[in-house]
């Protein structure tokens, strides 16, 4: 019985030094910089959108004012 209960203890050990360690390789990302990643991106969106709009707009007055005008 006591060599059972440590070959258990052992194997608990080495699984608690295994998970330790890798915890130390990954990565983790701080999900407050994943969500200001997300917001600049939805900004410059949307200042492509108001530009392109905007650009649209500016030339089809200017067509109309060159047509118009003859």
């Amino acid at each position: 019985m006591k060599n059972l209960e440590s070959k258990i203890s052992n194997y608990q050990i080495k699984k608690n030094k295994l998970s330790s360690v890798g915890v130390e390789i990954y990565k983790t990302t701080n999900i407050n910089i994943l969500l200001n990643r997300v917001r600049l991106e939805k900004k410059k969106q949307s200042k492509k959108k108001i530009i392109s709009i905007i650009s649209i707009i500016s030339i089809l007055f200017f067509l109309s004012i060159i047509i118009f005008n003859n």
